[in-house]
């Protein structure tokens, strides 16, 4: 486990990142420290007021990701100001970065639909993306776009 958190040490630190979602784009930060005996890296986001949607205020949000050795498998949880609240199994892409698929904590009606939700790229130690999750906004299709720099 330990290993694996290692793994992504690059992440420890503060980024700043732009994103977009539909046709509205925005600015925050947000912060990778080790947490709970170097098991997990925590993530804080910052987005300021009106970066999430228009006339929206400022949000908070942290998030825990590890590794679970005996599945072999990363994962992510996290929690909003906004009372939101995701976790995400995460599966390595083989280039240093992960396709994100969130699941629900309760039973669903519907099966689990097949491919990712979103995809984290590593580009280098210095620089990743986000791509996803889509979601219906206003009755538009919209997708999250991420693009993270290391300060």
């Amino acid at each position: 486990m330990q290993q694996k958190i290692a793994s992504v040490q690059y992440l420890v630190g503060t980024w700043n990142c732009s994103h977009t979602v539909g046709t509205f784009s925005g600015a925050y930060t947000t912060t990778y420290a080790k947490a709970l005996g170097d098991l997990w890296l925590k993530q804080t986001y910052d987005f300021p007021p009106e970066q999430t949607a228009k006339s929206e205020p400022g949000v908070h949000a942290e998030y825990f990701m590890g590794f679970d050795e005996r599945r072999q498998a990363w994962v992510r949880f996290g929690v909003m100001s906004t009372g939101q609240y995701f976790a995400i199994r995460m599966t390595d892409t083989g280039d240093s970065g992960w396709s994100w698929k969130y699941v629900s904590f309760f039973k669903t009606q519907q099966p689990e639909a097949p491919g990712s939700d979103a995809t984290f790229t590593k580009k280098s130690n210095v620089e990743y993306t986000v791509d996803g999750p889509s979601y219906e906004q206003n009755g538009t299709r919209v997708t999250e776009h991420h693009v993270c720099k290391k300060l």
